[in-house]
């Protein structure tokens, strides 16, 4: 629903701050309080998952992104009443790039104005007849926009005007520069020759952020005035089209540490009541309970590790997760079945052992050894028939170690 009306027009600061608390306590908690129970900032949630976040959209980002098709459309002269409106009554034969925001006009078209400066850099024009691009305010060159270096009164003094067109610039095969334009501005000199063809019109086109001129679309957008950062190299050992999705979100907070652990909570809690030195774990009760105790150097994770680990070629594999994590970043972007079926064992072992941990922290249920490695076990071969295998030498080999039926099997010509 929010979508819908973020198309439709900017949507206020405070509807965007109470969307996104819904959005958290979603995630977090099941009552109406958050405060204290948020495992990772919101902000690093809305990081894409190859970028170590949950692909969770922002709403102003997404707002942002598709109200650009409102300029876009405006940009393009898209046939449109509105279109035509905004023309006629706003811009009136001005470049959109130029309008200035003045306290009169509409709030609807002073919020577009604001987005200009998150698309500027992404909006060029591409010069056929050069009849439609404003040569001062338009980005048709590197050397563009000419008006962050040219000041009206240089171009009035120069006999321009401000709606002046690229066609009336170029003559008998070059620029009509000022001879004090190109001595004071070395960027004038560079720039290119154009080949004015008259019987194509300009056009806009959107240039992403690596140079290229892409077809444009509000997907494209988002990816380009969203704030980014390094791609991880564990994505793919958490996110893969074949993981269980409560699986993998407990091994992301795993890897990022955020687990609350009581090493974690004691880092909150350092001026608290609580003592934490008092706690250990309480699937072994002798060692600390923190990320690298629970995964799995306690020796009832140790069991665990030890019972699953041979099905997926991973035998020599220590029982620490800095052994286990090293030998999945070696295999992150493998297709081999066994790699694949090795993230899934990975995965369940780490959310069965969690599981475990909190069930008997908070209860009095217990479950041995060899029964959470038969839960691991089955919740993973449950997984398997879900699954279909091409055909192959490994393929067959993983059917027999976990006891699956040849019929997941399909032949090179099914594979899809």
């Amino acid at each position: 629903m929010h979508v819908y009306w973020a198309s439709v027009f900017i949507l206020p600061k405070r509807v965007i701050m109470e969307l996104e608390e819904k959005m958290r306590r979603f995630l977090w908690v099941q009552g109406n309080s958050i405060k204290g129970k948020a495992k990772v900032k919101w902000s690093n949630l809305c990081f894409p998952k190859q970028e170590g976040g949950l692909g969770i959209r922002r709403v102003l980002d997404m707002n942002n992104a598709l109200m650009v098709s409102h300029v876009w459309s405006i940009l393009t002269s898209r046939e449109s009443l509105w279109v035509k409106w905004i023309h006629l009554y706003h811009l009136r034969d001005r470049s959109f790039w130029d309008v200035p925001v003045r306290n009169n006009v509409a709030w609807s078209c002073r919020k577009m104005l604001q987005l200009r400066p998150i698309i500027r850099k992404h909006i060029w024009m591409e010069i056929g007849d050069g009849h439609k691009t404003f040569a001062w305010f338009d980005i048709w060159d590197d050397a563009c926009p000419l008006s962050s270096f040219l000041i009206p009164r240089m171009i009035a003094n120069a006999g321009f005007g401000m709606q002046t067109k690229v066609a009336e610039l170029w003559e008998f095969g070059g620029w009509r520069w000022l001879n004090a334009w190109v001595q004071r501005l070395p960027s004038l000199q560079n720039m290119r020759a154009i080949n004015l063809n008259p019987s194509v019109q300009d056009r806009v086109v959107w240039r992403s952020s690596l140079g290229s001129i892409v077809d444009y679309g509000t997907s494209m957008v988002w990816e380009e005035i969203q704030i980014s950062q390094s791609v991880v190299p564990w994505a793919n050992i958490v996110w893969f089209s074949q993981a269980i999705p409560r699986h993998s979100f407990v091994l992301w907070l795993l890897i990022k540490k955020k687990l609350k652990t009581h090493d974690v909570m004691r880092k909150w809690c350092s001026s608290g009541n609580m003592n934490f030195n008092l706690m250990c774990c309480s699937l072994c009760t002798s060692g600390p309970d923190s990320h690298e105790h629970l995964f799995f150097e306690c020796s009832y994770a140790c069991c665990i590790w030890h019972g699953v680990r041979d099905l997926v070629d991973m035998g020599n594999i220590d029982s620490t997760w800095d052994a286990i994590y090293t030998h999945l970043l070696q295999h992150a972007d493998s297709k081999k079945v066994i790699h694949i079926v090795g993230r899934l064992v990975v995965g369940a072992a780490v959310y069965f052992v969690w599981q475990e941990r909190n069930q008997r922290l908070f209860s009095s249920k217990k479950r041995s050894q060899s029964q959470l490695v038969e839960v691991i076990l089955n919740t993973v071969r449950m997984k398997l028939h879900s699954m279909k295998f091409k055909k192959s030498v490994e393929a067959m080999r993983v059917l027999h170690l976990w006891s699956l039926p040849r019929g997941l099997l399909i032949d090179d010509d099914d594979y899809g």
